[in-house]
């Protein structure tokens, strides 16, 4: 996907559902191989304290971050917004309905994979809420506690 190897490797129980995953990538550097592997220990985490993977595929899918884009090598997901796109929507059709899965979590469009969909932080808008409530000081804070004793 845009020019990345992602390997996805998955650990199931005795019964076959899903225990465990694992995703690299070709080229990383150890910053986000570290993020990723702490990322997938806390959904692996969540999996073994019987979190439903569904609940993770609705959270992952379509999220967007580069590399994005057309998927070579995977018959099945043609297209995806990012790597965690890619493996929740590859984990939906494996382990959460099969087809079902692939009728519920379609391809995006090549439009929306493209890294200018992704936009720029003043597309967005403030990460904050504007009616943040008014803080009172350190002083005003002090006059409202009280020495009992």
């Amino acid at each position: 996907m845009g020019g990345q190897r992602v390997t996805l490797r998955t650990t199931e129980t005795p019964q076959g559902a899903l225990a465990e995953i694992a995703l690299s990538l070709g080229k990383e550097g150890s910053t986000l191989r570290g993020l990723l592997d702490g990322f997938l220990q806390s959904v692996n985490i969540g999996l073994a304290r019987g979190l439903p993977l569904s609940d993770y595929i609705t959270a992952f899918a379509y999220t967007r971050f580069g590399p994005s884009g057309p998927v070579e090598g995977d018959g099945e997901i043609l297209c995806a917004t990012s790597v965690l796109d890619w493996a929740f929507r590859r984990l939906a059709i494996a382990y959460d309905g099969g087809q079902e899965a692939r009728r519920l979590w379609p391809d995006p469009t090549l439009e929306e994979c493209a890294i200018e969909e992704i936009g720029t932080p003043g597309d967005r808008g403030p990460l904050l809420p504007l009616d943040l409530p008014v803080q009172p000081s350190p002083a005003a804070r002090r006059r409202i506690f009280r020495l009992v004793g």
